[in-house]
């Protein structure tokens, strides 16, 4: 890759109760790891070391359970009120070389390297855009955030995670095919889903 993807970072976001879910849905065993060892797997194939993981909920488990030598590792204090504190504490601990983010959630397991690597190279051919996965009449995460966007994203509020942005900017979207991430694990219905594949 070329020195522009060498300056882009991941943001796992790893950092709810999953109330839905009855336990720590980051630890849910697929394919014989956790949910957020594939999170944190695909990450690295495609950007390496420059990975940040925030936590929140359940942070002695998965720090037991998960190897996350290598990533920054960024403590949300706030986790309970919502996705956008995680955004927040993500966006904040990157590097100020950094040109842009890769947004990503723990539990979208059908996601792999191949996916990540399009939406970045989608990116490269439009740095000051923001790019986001399209699936099931929807658009979201995986995203790419440009560095003139962290501002934005480190002001956003409430659980609705960069959603309210990304509609905000939604003419100007670069917007990649992405079934898979129309299957993320908030639920046990959701889990049983994922183990049938």
């Amino acid at each position: 890759m070329n020195a522009v993807i060498e300056n882009v970072h991941a943001v796992i976001l790893a950092a709810g109760a999953s109330s839905r879910m009855g336990s720590p849905k980051q630890l849910l065993a697929w394919r014989d790891r956790p949910l957020l060892v594939h999170a944190l797997t695909n990450a690295q194939a495609v950007l390496a070391e420059r990975i940040v993981v925030v936590l929140g909920a359940n942070i002695e488990a998965i720090t037991a359970a998960v190897d996350l030598n290598g990533c920054k590792v960024v403590l949300n204090p706030s986790w309970a009120d919502g996705m956008a504190g995680s955004i927040k504490a993500g966006i904040q601990a990157l590097p100020a070389t950094a040109s842009a983010a890769l947004l990503m959630l723990c539990d979208q397991p059908l996601i792999n390297a191949v996916h990540l690597h399009s939406l970045l190279s989608a990116w490269q051919n439009a740095p000051e855009r923001m790019v986001v996965s399209e699936y099931a009449e929807s658009f979201g995460v995986p995203a790419v955030f440009p560095a003139a966007f962290f501002a934005q994203l480190a002001d956003l509020t409430g659980d609705r995670g960069a959603k309210p942005l990304l509609l905000h900017f939604e003419k100007s979207l670069v917007k990649v095919p992405l079934k898979e991430a129309a299957l993320d694990v908030d639920t046990q219905s959701d889990y049983q889903r994922l183990r049938a594949y």
